[in-house]
């Protein structure tokens, strides 16, 4: 079933908040893509952040539930699949059903 998570409103944390998803993309190592920076990552791996009262009031937000690993030409990075969404990331596997 094609979704088309690249015309959500945030493609990459809406598309890993579902479980089946979530090992589609980090099995096949499904890559990303920023049209702002014009570069590419591979998806390594995805984490879900279990989220408490503590974690709340220490500043993060209930939106900042899945921690993303990635790839890109600079080396490994990693963050939050909402900041990944908010930098303009989209999926790369999705680019030409657009």
């Amino acid at each position: 079933m094609n979704y088309q998570w690249n015309n959500r409103h945030e493609p990459i944390s809406e598309r890993l908040r579902d479980p089946d998803e979530i090992l589609n993309v980090t099995n096949k190592k499904t890559m990303i893509y920023n049209p702002n920076t014009k570069q590419t990552a591979l998806v390594m791996e995805v984490f879900v952040v279990e989220q408490d009262d503590n974690s709340l009031e220490n500043g993060y937000t209930v939106d900042e539930d899945r921690w993303v690993e990635y790839v890109t030409d600079e080396g490994p990075l990693e963050d939050f699949s909402v900041d990944l969404d908010d930098e303009g990331w989209l999926w790369h596997d999705e680019l030409e059903a657009q």
